[in-house]
């Protein structure tokens, strides 16, 4: 009991290098809406783990928006994942538009299950969006990803989305929430209302549909060409005001909640190719330079509450090329914020007096082990059938 005692302790200090990295979410009390998180996520997730034979230079050149591997980027705590996968004649790839990476969707998949197996206390979110661009095969992507994500070894992994999603429901899980409909009922859940416009109005008016009927509001950013004039004040802006609504709305039950995905990730220069203007690795390189800072400015200014997922370009990089990305920084400062709201009940379901588990251990929110439930304040309470729970005793 006493190792058990100094283990959490260390882990509710935050004083744990692996307890930031992968296994941060082991600290997040299992009764608290995932709507109401703060969630690193990383935008064309496999774009740092290399190109398809032959398109080394021009995924470098105009497609590059991660500097870590799918593996390091599970490392360093990122549990978001941006897939764009397209249809070849073997096996899906993940690209970025016309550009393939070396990484098969199926593959990242099983990578992505391993992590899970290795750390059960940790779940993944993967926003799917279908890269027809890459598609090698016509009209044949629906059948193709249903029977991916029905294999024997993934088909256990996957939740299936509802409004009220907890914690406890969704660790050792992936929730797939895909931008495309392929088949009546999602494996996961759908997108629905998708805007990648600076327009509030639009902005607001998303929705997640789950199987069984299941679906809740989803507020997004995802304002994505930042090259023209006043293009990244108009992103920052779109930022910020998202920020604004998701760090100081209140979900009081499971009917009020909100989600939330704020993209960091655009690009703000571009080339001529071909007669076609497209975007550039240093595009997005430079437009990081800007959200990252002002997204980590607004949490050290502003007082704590949920992100929601935020998606990023160079995650866990600091400097790329030149640039200076913050991606490490910003991703600890959004796992540790979610830790700076853990005393405000908001976005928790409190726990039945009537369940039959008992308390085992009690601490405060600080880290400090206590005889008893302290009343007027937030306890972190380790119960006898393994669940962490916050409560609060009036």
């Amino acid at each position: 009991m006493k190792n058990f005692t100094i283990a959490l302790f260390a882990a509710l200090m935050l004083t744990s290098v692996s307890l930031r990295a992968e296994n941060w979410m082991s600290r997040l009390p299992d009764n608290t809406y995932v709507s109401v998180l703060s969630i690193p996520g990383a935008h064309d997730a496999a774009t740092g783990s290399g190109w398809e034979e032959g398109m080394e230079s021009l995924g470098d050149a105009f497609a590059r928006t991660q500097g870590l591997t799918l593996d390091s980027l599970w490392s360093i705590g990122i549990r978001a994942f941006d897939l764009r996968p397209c249809v070849y004649e073997e096996y899906m790839n993940i690209n970025h538009g016309i550009v393939p990476t070396n990484v098969h969707f199926e593959d990242a998949l099983r990578q992505l299950r391993d992590s899970l197996v290795a750390n059960p206390s940790e779940f993944i979110i993967i926003h799917l969006l279908h890269e027809s661009d890459g598609d090698q095969v016509e009209n044949a992507y629906n059948e193709r990803l249903l029977e991916v994500l029905n294999a024997d070894d993934l088909k256990d992994y996957f939740v299936s989305f509802k409004r009220d999603l907890k914690v406890s429901e969704m660790r050792g899980k992936i929730l797939l929430l895909s931008r495309d409909v392929y088949a009546n009922t999602p494996i996961g859940g759908f997108f629905r209302n998708w805007t990648g416009e600076a327009n509030w109005g639009k902005q607001t008016q998303g929705r997640i549909i789950g199987p069984n009927n299941a679906i809740a509001s989803l507020y997004m950013q995802d304002y994505s060409d930042t090259h023209g004039e006043n293009g990244i004040e108009t992103k920052i802006a779109a930022i910020e005001r998202l920020l604004n609504f998701s760090t100081t709305y209140e979900t009081k039950k499971a009917t009020s909640c909100r989600w939330i995905f704020n993209f960091a990730s655009a690009y703000s220069k571009m080339e001529s190719v071909f007669g076609y203007e497209v975007s550039t690795s240093e595009g997005y390189r430079d437009n990081a330079t800007h959200t990252h800072a002002a997204i980590l400015n607004y949490l050290q200014e502003h007082e704590a509450g949920p992100t929601g997922i935020i998606l990023m370009d160079f995650a866990g990089v600091e400097e790329s090329e030149g640039y200076e990305t913050r991606g490490k920084e910003l991703v600890n400062a959004l796992i540790d914020n979610n830790f700076r709201y853990l005393d405000d009940l908001a976005g928790v379901d409190a726990p039945m007096t009537t369940e039959k588990a008992t308390a085992e251990t009690v601490f405060s929110i600080d880290g400090r082990q206590l005889t008893s439930l302290q009343q007027g304040h937030v306890n972190i309470v380790k119960m006898d059938d393994g669940r962490v729970l916050k409560t609060f005793i009036k």
